[in-house]
């Protein structure tokens, strides 16, 4: 498969990005906060420094990358036009909305590691921007009480959480406060998928269909991860400026992505076929990454994708060097993010390259794998909420 050598030329500037596998995006300019109503009293804001990063890039693999994850470092945020509006509190609880494996099983809370990590109030929080978001709503009225200094945190969360959600982005998220330094509304960043996000789903799911159907049939849990990572460091070009390379989208549907894109697509497709998967944010030589921490027989094992992907080299070309491997191992050039320092441990050794398959492996015939589709669980229609705790 032919492949694309990336070389970015960095200019030394003030610069707010996620760096993914060593690449950059651009930033949205802060938008203007409107002005403050005569005779309130509402405090002045003082919204914390943004980050200053000098971008470099990164080599890997011998090849040298450039930077390529968004995010901001802070949220734009606006005094609520009404200053003094109280938060219209739910008056029941707000449930879950968790996505189903093939077979239609819900997935647990085990899937959902960030969500996990939350008290009691900030999980309602992070329940009602993932079921608006997951809908597409524009500005999200906030009936959960949160602070400003916890909403973008929670946001991230929802989409670190959910790579089905490919019209999601960090990038350019805005939320508005009152004078008790609440969130009254938010507005999600979203990428021009959410215009069609009916549409956009069915095609994320058809393209990742056969891979999945495959990957269902293998009959251990550390062959099905092998599976999912070979086909996505075979099936990719690394591209910096790829459409929708924040999500899954890129890397499922368009084989084009950045760092981002590959960890998501992984965590897609081993959540689809029951494996808990996190996307990992992190820091690489000084700027912003994103790998994968994944559980397989009862262990989490650290997964980068992306730098195992033999760019610059030949389709018969395996790597498997950041293949299921302990935090140990990978903090050598791998530096978690706050966000993603109450993940799970990555400890496990089982599942790792050497001892799974003693060396050899290397690569998969994908023409050899002819899995099928599991049936529905109770059937096609209604599957996805039988025996679903959280809908009622």
């Amino acid at each position: 498969m032919k492949r694309r050598i990336i070389s970015l030329l960095l200019v030394c500037g003030l610069v707010l990005s996620l760096s993914a596998c060593g690449k950059k995006e651009e930033i949205p300019a802060q938008r203007e906060t409107p002005p403050i109503p005569a005779g309130s009293s509402v405090p002045e804001k003082v919204e914390p420094e943004q980050e200053i990063r000098t971008l470099e890039t990164v080599t890997v693999n011998g090849v040298e990358l450039g930077m390529g994850l968004d995010l901001e470092d802070e949220a734009a945020a606006a005094v609520d036009e009404n200053p003094d509006r109280s938060i219209d509190r739910a008056v029941t609880p707000i449930l879950p909305v968790p996505d189903a494996m093939l077979d239609g099983t819900p997935l647990s809370d085990e899937f959902y590691h960030y969500r996990s990590t939350l008290d009691d109030t900030l999980r309602q929080a992070y329940d009602l921007l993932r079921a608006n978001m997951l809908k597409g709503t524009k500005k999200i009225k906030m009936t959960v009480p949160v602070k400003t200094e916890d909403i973008f945190n929670v946001y991230k969360m929802v989409i670190f959480d959910s790579p089905e959600m490919v019209w999601a982005s960090t990038n350019g998220m805005r939320y508005y406060y009152n004078n008790h330094n609440e969130v009254t509304f938010l507005e999600p960043s979203y990428n021009d998928l959410v215009e069609d996000i009916e549409g956009s789903s069915a095609r994320f799911e058809s393209a990742a269909a056969e891979a999945l159907a495959d990957i269902w049939s293998l009959p251990t849990q550390v062959e099905k991860a092998k599976y999912a990572h070979d086909y996505l460091t075979h099936h990719i070009d690394y591209v910096l400026d790829a459409p929708y390379n924040q999500s899954g989208y890129s890397a499922i549907v368009n084989s084009e992505t950045v760092c981002a894109g590959y960890a998501h697509a992984f965590q897609y497709l081993m959540q689809q076929v029951g494996i808990p998967c996190a996307y990992v944010l992190g820091y690489v030589q000084g700027g912003y990454h994103a790998w994968n921490l994944v559980k397989l027989d009862g262990e989490y094992y650290a997964m980068d994708v992306t730098w195992d992907d033999p760019i610059g080299a030949g389709p018969e070309d395996y790597y498997y060097d950041y293949f299921n491997i302990t935090d140990t191992k990978i903090s050598v050039d791998h530096m978690r993010a706050e966000i993603s320092m109450p993940l799970p441990v990555a400890s496990g050794t089982v599942c790792s390259f050497p001892n799974a398959f003693g060396g050899a492996a290397y690569g998969t015939d994908f023409a050899a794998v002819a899995g099928v589709m599991p049936e529905k669980v109770g059937g096609e229609e209604g599957s996805a909420a039988e025996g679903n705790p959280y809908l009622s």
